[in-house]
């Protein structure tokens, strides 16, 4: 497993970029805490193995670390690696499982899979 965060353009959707790690849609209210920062909820968007795409109101400036936390799950730390408007793509530090991965997207489906 390759050391450090997932690159930006693993993680962002340019329209004609090849992801390394398939993408999902899906629909889940998450806690992100920013390391001095305090807690916020926010909505988790879309979710891959590498990383996820969140919208939060609350500012996330790029490179900040942060910690994702899923109900039910332990806190995935993540480096937030883009942002456009109130979104933000952000890289895990350590890539999920396949098997959790699963279970969290077929738990979590977006509202439009519902």
């Amino acid at each position: 497993m390759p050391e450090g965060p997932i690159k930006r353009e693993e993680v962002e959707d340019t329209g004609d970029e090849h992801r390394k790690y398939s993408r999902d849609e899906v629909y889940i209210t998450i806690d992100v805490r920013e390391h001095g920062a305090g807690r916020h909820r926010a909505l988790m968007m879309d979710l891959s193995q590498s990383g996820c795409r969140i919208s939060s109101v609350t500012y996330m400036g790029e490179g900040k670390h942060v910690h994702v936390t899923l109900p039910g799950f332990a806190p995935l730390e993540a480096v937030v690696v883009w942002k456009k408007n109130d979104e933000y793509g952000c890289s895990f530090l350590q890539r999920l499982h396949p098997a959790i991965y699963d279970h969290i997207r077929t738990n979590y489906p977006s509202l439009g899979h519902l």
